[in-house]
């Protein structure tokens, strides 16, 4: 009896090692480009080197292959639509602000990146970042350093980590280190994977 015992725990231990082992970049990102839209609740925390302070902001976001939307509820409200070309600032008043992407070095990256990730685009991640990857038990961690020397100076790497299994995965958190030392840390909670975004979503990412 306690010899099936001990076979049978040794079963277990070597099937969620064997699980464990099968988690890669490309297979989290496979799994990712299964749920191309994902919407939650993030909270904000940028912490700024120099006075050895941090910023905590919270809202709703939304990931698409459109771009990203991030909807700041606290401290004070606004919105701010990064897409492929342009970024759209929208104030509580609705007054709105759009630029070029391409003069935010440090958006337009993490637009690609998660873009790319969520289209299941591993080697064209590789293309762009030298990627470290690790996972343990069903926890995964990404660190993408830039190539581009120009993306480099301002943005020094791109940490992205989550859940998976050998059939799905999870983006849990962001953490953006500047080159300046200042880092953005992006936790994610309650997350959906609509197939659609609604009428209102897709107007994020349109200038009025």
């Amino acid at each position: 009896m306690k010899r099936k015992f001990f076979v049978g725990v040794c079963a277990v231990f070597m099937a969620v090692y064997a699980a464990a082992q099968s988690v890669t970049f490309d297979l989290v990102c496979e799994n990712l480009a299964k749920h191309p839209n994902m919407t939650g609740n993030f909270t904000q925390v940028k912490t700024i080197k120099a006075v050895n302070r941090s910023l905590k902001s919270n809202g709703t976001f939304i990931f698409s292959l459109e771009g990203i939307m991030w909807r700041t509820e606290k401290p004070f409200p606004s919105s701010l639509a990064v897409g492929m070309t342009t970024v759209i600032q929208t104030k509580a008043d609705g007054t709105q602000t759009v630029i070029d992407a391409s003069s935010n070095q440090i958006f337009t990256s993490i637009s690609t990146t998660l873009s790319s990730m969520f289209s299941g685009n591993a080697e064209g991640l590789s293309e762009n970042f030298n990627v470290s990857f690790s996972s343990s038990g069903n926890l995964w961690t990404a660190v993408l350093t830039p190539k581009d020397s120009v993306v480099a100076a301002v943005l020094t790497s791109l940490s992205v980590s989550g859940t998976a299994t050998a059939s799905f995965a999870e983006l849990d958190s962001i953490v953006m280190t500047e080159a300046s030392g200042d880092t953005i840390t992006y936790s994610f909670t309650d997350q959906k994977y609509p197939k659609e975004l609604t009428a209102d979503e897709k107007a994020c990412f349109t200038a009025k």
